[in-house]
């Protein structure tokens, strides 16, 4: 069976799992990637035809045939961009659905397996031809030829190649696990959370959290923010740097009000900043978290507008470890 055919007989097994606006994008890209093929082979003819075309003007001793049609003029090239463009599909639509629903994918995984592998050069023997007798220089020279003819059809194949936006998609949610992109970005940030907020104690050999809850007040212990004081100034000032833990925490507030993954530095610029000179913010945008104030020391306070809230966020956010 050639390459072509077994492409041809691959069961598209999903489109109905993604969105209306997903399928227009992944349409649009299949568009692209399909025309492109054939509109390349027509200008990898066109460059053979001028190059054909010098050729026969021109004698040997009077000069090189790229002069007037230029050594840009690459026949190879056009078919290596054929070939990449494979890639260029994949890594697209790999790169939509990991960005859109915040999702980690393995772009390079699903380009093994969509993606074949061409057949294997034969080896050379170590000493080359000089270790070889003339029956078997005779038939490493045929393995040779036929590997050429092979690797010639294998390259034709993969500049052809018939992907199909469908198998990409049946190979991300492959990686998902069997659970929708929101499912699995929801577990994936949760999982990031709780080991944002816990540290191991290496002589229990247990997590323990690094953070205690106060009243409405959510208090982040340890270093969750550094500070920096400029005390040669002639107005000394302190900085604040916020961890990246931080930020994870900050995005996960976001998510809390308003269901929104990676939404930190729109709400909350002054913190993912490289540096800050305040260390108090009163958040009057939001429904459920009211202040939040930087130590020296590393501590985060975040104060809440009930109790219940705190509760509610630590339990949803920090506590839930998901398997």
């Amino acid at each position: 069976m050639s390459l072509m055919e077994k492409f041809s007989a691959v069961e598209i097994k999903a489109d109905n799992r993604i969105s209306e606006d997903d399928k227009a994008f992944c349409l649009r890209q299949q568009e692209a990637f399909d025309k492109a093929g054939p509109a390349l082979q027509k200008v990898a003819e066109a460059m053979a035809a001028a190059k054909a075309e010098q050729a026969g003007i021109l004698t040997a001793d009077e000069d090189f045939i790229d002069r007037y049609v230029g050594g840009d003029c690459n026949v190879d090239g056009v078919y290596d961009t054929m070939k990449k463009r494979n890639r260029t599909f994949i890594s697209t639509v790999v790169n939509y659905f990991s960005r859109k629903y915040s999702v980690e994918l393995d772009e390079r995984e699903i380009e093994e397996h969509l993606i074949p592998t061409g057949p294997k050069e034969p080896n050379l023997p170590w000493g080359g031809y000089r270790s070889m007798s003339e029956d078997e220089i005779a038939s490493y020279r045929q393995e040779l030829d036929a590997y050429k003819v092979e690797k010639d059809k294998f390259e034709q194949s993969l500049r052809t190649l018939p992907l199909r936006y469908e198998q990409i998609v049946d190979e991300i949610f492959v990686q998902l696990g069997g659970f929708s992109f929101q499912e699995r970005a929801m577990n994936e940030f949760l999982r990031l959370c709780w080991d944002t907020s816990h540290h191991r104690n290496w002589r229990s050999d247990q997590y323990e959290e690094e953070f205690e809850i106060k009243n409405d007040v959510l208090r982040l212990t340890g270093s969750w923010v550094y500070c920096d004081e400029n005390k040669w100034m002639s107005n000394p000032v302190s900085e604040y740097k916020p961890s990246q833990s931080l930020k994870t925490i900050l995005d996960a507030l976001v998510h809390y009000e308003v269901g929104k993954f990676k939404g930190g530095a729109q709400w909350f610029p002054e913190l993912f900043k490289y540096d800050t000179q305040e260390n108090q913010f009163e958040i009057a945008h939001m429904n459920k978290i009211k202040s939040i104030k930087l130590f020296k020391n590393g501590r985060v306070d975040i104060k809440f507008r009930s109790a219940a809230f705190v509760q509610e966020f630590v339990e949803q956010y920090l506590r839930r470890n998901p398997a």
